[in-house]
């Protein structure tokens, strides 16, 4: 973990080595408690640690009894620039695991440019910002209430005490065709508290309910809302982020609309 740290705060320099040593402990005690393995690999040259990479695990349950999908987020790969040409023999190892899914969320431009020739596929471009004042003058057919009024299943259920017990804002969506849950990351965004969307299995209705959602963030103290789209779809009222990364996915898909569940967002809280 020592040597994890060192070489994430040198590969990442805007974050100094306790925020490492915070991410690394909550995503350490997460796989611990769900018996999920090691928190990431480093390649080693000559007994010299000149890589790194988390894999941030999880396992899926699936609503129709089938086998739980496992799920690997890849986050936050560094090589040592002496060492770059091997970072593609390095992904090529890590994903030699056998796993339902890879993702990868916050890519460098180097990885994105690299990783379409290891099978990922994009899912999203980017992130749009919302300003909640403004968002919150709109109207919407939903009702924003507590995640536990609505019945949920085993497998979103798991997922919705998860994030609530990693510091995550969960709340229930209702609309007269039905309820579904919404969880957001917590974070700051040019030192506004900021939140971002990471799990919501259908699209268009939280775009139908942005004045609800927005009126409910407002109320916990949040100032704007960053939530995965394309460029080309970002909302009205909305602004393409271009400090957002594209999103990428590697074999199975994610049953949700919107699948940032168990990442970067959530352990990092960035």
């Amino acid at each position: 973990m020592g040597e994890a740290r060192a070489l994430l705060a040198r590969g990442f320099p805007m974050r100094a080595e306790p925020f490492w040593a915070a991410g690394l402990d909550r995503l350490s005690a997460f796989h611990d408690a769900q018996g999920l393995g090691p928190v990431g690999q480093i390649m080693r040259v000559k007994g010299e640690a000149v890589g790194v990479i988390l894999t941030m695990r999880s396992r899926r349950e699936q609503a129709d009894g089938a086998p739980a999908q496992t799920v690997v987020n890849l986050s936050s790969w560094y090589v040592d620039e002496r060492f770059r040409l091997m970072a593609p023999r390095m992904l090529q190892k890590v994903l030699a695991e056998a796993v339902d899914s890879f993702t990868d969320l916050t890519p460098s431009p180097p990885v994105t440019d690299m990783i379409g020739r290891f099978g990922f596929v994009r899912c999203h471009d980017g992130g749009a910002i919302f300003a909640l004042p403004v968002q919150a003058l709109q109207s919407g057919s939903g009702q924003i209430g507590p995640v536990d009024v609505i019945p949920l299943g085993a497998a979103v259920g798991r997922i919705v005490e998860d994030h609530r017990s990693l510091g995550c804002l969960a709340c229930a969506l209702v609309e007269p065709e039905g309820s579904r849950p919404l969880i957001f990351s917590l974070g700051r965004r040019k030192g506004l508290p900021a939140a971002r969307l990471v799990y919501a299995d259908d699209l268009a209705s939280v775009r139908r309910n942005m004045g609800p959602i927005a009126r409910f963030l407002l109320s916990r103290g949040l100032i704007c809302l960053e939530m995965p789209t394309d460029r080309a779809d970002t909302p009205p009222g909305a602004w393409f982020s271009t400090r957002s990364r594209p999103a990428f996915v590697r074999g199975a898909s994610l049953a949700a609309a919107i699948d940032h569940a168990y990442s970067e967002f959530v352990f990092l809280r960035i």
